[in-house]
């Protein structure tokens, strides 16, 4: 697909390195992309990490249309973020409609294929005109902490039924919206193939900040949250391992007293996308410590094939998309003492040759492969 318009209604703010960004540079290598952040999914309270989101969203808002590579560019909508804000609905669309067709005008788009990444986006899209409507989901948005779960299920059945097609990254969201719309296809995460395989280069350096740790190393990188982290759990290893380092790489919205006093923990704050290979070059065994909940049955951890193409040996608990992608792969641990049994087996039996065929078996999932898939279907029953 070459020469269209696409205009991302994305889950995420712009620069968070998640699959939305990854998608829309790939998709923009031939096709003009606009990608409008996120609205959000609750109402922000007078938290230090809301008011900065804020903030920062205001001051993007004010930038307008934001070119950030060739053919892709960026938009930070405003809407009434508050439920007791008298017509709040109609003004909110009046809004979206009035800052996506500037946009759309300004950059010259004419009916563009719509990627809708989140159910909140529905009343806001269905209206608008478009080429054809792609509902992208990659989690169970419903199942997120502090939002409306039940409106977010009412508008994931609606965008299901109006959708011309439908993408799943995880088999169990396949399995749900097949039911209702027979235009759904299983489409797991790819990898930044290229970038983390460098991670087993020569020239690749361990970064300064890991370096000094202690081996043998256990390395997480993702958001630290209650919503995917089992904190239980990582108290546990470092509890029955107090030699091993337990290092965590990310944004962490735990309590910050979460892991006080567990000398083993080390939290070292979100990186750059591009220098992960550098923390995984100094780890010895990568880990997907997720609570078990509807959110993470329904996940499929963009993690997970990024450790592989590092050639690090990975330790998850039991995910079901884990266990269906690369079961035999990966050391699952289905309960606390099962998973810090993983790591020991996974430790003992690290091989470098081994590490390095894992590695290349992972080239054939890059995203530059997952997109020629994506527009190959929606190209073909254009």
């Amino acid at each position: 697909m070459k020469n269209e318009s696409i205009v991302f209604f994305s889950s995420d703010d712009w620069g968070w390195k998640t699959s939305k960004y990854q998608l829309s540079t790939r998709f923009a290598k031939d096709n003009k992309v606009l990608f409008v952040s996120s609205i959000g999914f609750r109402a922000p309270t007078a938290s230090s990490d809301d008011l900065k989101r804020i903030w920062n969203k205001l001051k993007s808002f004010f930038k307008g249309v934001k070119k950030v590579n060739d053919n892709l560019y960026v938009i930070t909508p405003i809407v009434v973020p508050f439920s007791w804000f008298p017509f709040r609905n109609g003004l909110n669309k009046l809004i979206l409609k009035m800052q996506v067709g500037w946009a759309k005008w300004r950059l010259n788009m004419g009916n563009p294929y719509m990627f809708v990444f989140s159910e909140n986006w529905h009343d806001y899209v269905i209206n608008m005109k478009r080429k054809k409507l792609i509902y992208y989901t990659v989690d169970e948005q419903a199942s997120f902490s502090g939002l409306d779960g039940q409106r977010f299920i009412e508008m994931d059945k609606k965008l299901n039924k109006a959708a011309d097609h439908i993408f799943c990254s995880a088999r169990t969201l396949y399995d749900k919206n097949i039911k209702g719309n027979s235009n759904t296809h299983y489409m797991p995460h790819g990898v930044s193939y290229e970038l983390f395989s460098s991670t087993l280069n020569e020239t690749t350096k361990v970064a300064s900040d890991i370096e000094p740790i202690k081996g043998p190393i256990f390395l997480f990188f993702g958001h630290i949250s209650y919503d995917w982290v089992d904190k239980d759990l990582v108290k546990f290893l470092a509890e029955q391992r107090p030699d091993w380092s337990w290092v965590y790489v990310g944004r962490n919205s735990m309590d910050k007293d979460e892991f006080a006093g567990i000398e083993n923990i080390y939290l070292l704050g979100e990186k750059e996308f591009d220098q992960l290979p550098t923390y995984c070059k100094g780890a010895d065994i990568a880990t997907i410590p997720f609570v078990y909940s509807k959110l993470t049955n329904n996940c499929n951890p963009l993690k997970l094939p990024e450790y592989f193409a590092a050639g690090l040996p990975v330790v998850s608990t039991n995910i079901p998309e884990v266990g269906r992608a690369f079961g035999e792969e990966t050391y699952i641990g289905k309960d606390n003492q099962e998973f810090l049994l993983a790591c020991d087996k996974a430790l003992e039996e690290n091989d470098i040759e081994r590490n390095i065929k894992r590695s290349k078996e992972m080239a054939v999932h890059s995203w530059e492969q997952r997109v020629a898939n994506i527009f190959k279907i929606i190209h073909v029953e254009d």
